[in-house]
């Protein structure tokens, strides 16, 4: 297996909602292509911080009004850091990986993929890797992408 992408970054609450794409280059011909992905961490421990989040979110969508109970952000704990993955091959886009985990390990084979990702050729040339930051709840998040290729074997 070759590596074609290694990645660290950190990002905080004002990323929410944003998105980090990665380009990698496929040199030749690959069979399969594997993708690592985690962060941590994954839930807002904080109560305090978590009631004040989800008071904002309340008030911004009405929930504030005369006749909710006064506890009901409680409703809504814990919070919880949510990223997922996108893949774009040169050619088309390849496939979502919408998971709650923390640790995630995908792949893209000739005949067959993880769900959410479509199997076939694996283009020579640039691709893409996109990380959706839709909910980053934490002061700061680490997260980690290693991309592999393994050869296609010729006879």
């Amino acid at each position: 297996m070759s590596r074609l992408l290694y990645v660290e970054g950190t990002v905080d609450r004002t990323c929410t909602q944003s998105h980090i794409t990665y380009s990698f280059h496929i040199p030749q011909p690959t069979e399969t292509i594997r993708i690592l992905f985690s962060y941590t961490p994954k839930l807002l421990e904080d109560q305090e911080q978590a009631r004040e989040i989800i008071e904002e979110s309340m008030s911004k969508y009405g929930y504030d009004e005369p006749g909710h109970p006064s506890d009901l952000w409680k409703k809504y704990i814990p919070l919880q850091n949510l990223l997922t993955l996108s893949v774009d091959d040169p050619l088309r886009h390849r496939g979502n990986a919408h998971r709650p985990e923390m640790q995630q390990e995908h792949w893209l084979g000739s005949s067959a993929a993880s769900p959410g990702f479509l199997a076939g050729d694996h283009p020579v040339g640039m691709w893409r890797i996109t990380v959706s930051l839709h909910a980053v709840v934490t002061e700061k998040l680490a997260y980690q992408i290693h991309v592999l290729g393994e050869e296609a074997a010729y006879a």
